[in-house]
């Protein structure tokens, strides 16, 4: 893969409109996100504000306007072919695993060697300082620890982009 062009916008939104039910969510929106850049996006709930993250993680699809991530147009290219990792509020977490088994789920969907996946769980966990957790199950973990296992298991995959829904509540 050629390296990424860093004078262009990592993530742009162009002309980007959503609508529920007949009602317009979002309308007309633009964002450019560079590389190396973290921004938030602050608003009221019911807003857009998650919507927009479901926009460019692919979970949504857009009414109008276009996604690109690395000058590469992913309006229509479906969740699992973005290279977009997404963590919500609700963290998403498989109760019947333990948190070393919950790291790697996405990296079983891509069919990476078992070999690799220990090594990148292993460096996940020490990102989030949860390697003495990694035989315990989300219960047996503080919400904290919860949010820091569904960071881990989002970085393990090596995204372009994170988002993070709600990330200080």
């Amino acid at each position: 893969m050629a390296p990424a062009d860093t004078q262009q916008p990592l993530v742009k939104l162009t002309d980007i409109s959503k609508a529920f039910d007949g009602k317009a969510v979002i309308s007309q929106f633009n964002l450019s996100i560079n590389h190396g850049e973290f921004i938030t996006l602050l608003g009221p709930s019911g807003c857009g504000k998650t919507t927009i993250l479901r926009l460019i993680a692919g979970l949504e699809e857009t009414d109008s306007g276009s996604i690109t991530l690395d000058n590469e147009d992913i309006t229509q290219k479906p969740a699992e072919h973005r290279h977009v990792n997404t963590v919500f509020q609700s963290y998403a977490l498989f109760p019947h695993m333990t948190v070393f088994d919950n790291v790697p789920f996405g990296l079983r969907m891509q069919n990476t060697p078992h070999v690799e996946i220990k090594g990148r769980v292993n460096q996940a966990l020490a990102m989030v300082q949860l390697q003495t957790f990694a035989d315990r199950r989300p219960h047996q973990l503080s919400g904290g620890q919860q949010q820091r296992v569904a960071i881990a298991r989002a970085v393990v995959n090596r995204p372009k982009i994170l988002l993070l829904d709600e990330p200080l509540s």
